[in-house]
């Protein structure tokens, strides 16, 4: 190739002193690709893999947190906890208990702002609470019952309690 053909592929550009910062910042990350430098307990430089360290995480699966929320967890609470406007507060009280455990100790603050939403929460967790509540239908428990397994398994796990 000649240097009049080179010539012809290069744009002269008047930068400003922010444009070269800007693409300072942006050709630094070029440079990370996925992995990281670091020292370990034996003072050496090891490089590690980003995307090697994810391969062997659980991976959550939305389908299976919409269906142990809705048609496992929900459902459960919905068709056992007494009915009607005389029994909603019965209904929040073990909701507020069941929510407490399963966004792992995040309460509602003075605004009834939780932070955390249920339907996001662990599935290992969804799964904890749907056995509570299994547990407590195949007893045919009380709505007290069911709040004091709650109650307890936030208590055993550290979590505190809804005020």
């Amino acid at each position: 190739m000649n240097d009049n053909n080179l010539n012809k592929n290069k744009v002269e550009r008047n930068l400003s002193k922010e444009d070269l910062e800007r693409l300072e910042i942006l050709q630094k990350s070029e440079e990370v690709k996925g992995e990281q430098l670091f020292i370990n307990y034996d003072s050496e430089v090891v490089i590690e893999n980003e995307a090697e360290k994810l391969l062997g995480q659980k991976i959550d699966d939305p389908v299976q947190k919409f269906q142990l929320y809705y048609h496992g967890l929900t459902k459960l609470l919905k068709d056992n906890l007494p009915k009607g406007k005389e029994f909603e507060d019965v209904r929040r009280i073990v909701y507020d208990e069941k929510n407490v455990l399963i966004n792992r100790g995040a309460k509602k603050d003075e605004k009834g702002i939780r932070g955390s939403d249920g339907r996001m929460a662990y599935t290992e967790d969804l799964e904890e609470a749907i056995k509570i509540v299994a547990e407590w239908t195949s007893r045919k428990g009380t709505p007290a019952e069911l709040f004091m397994s709650f109650w307890d398994k936030n208590e055993e796990l550290g979590y505190g309690h809804q005020d």
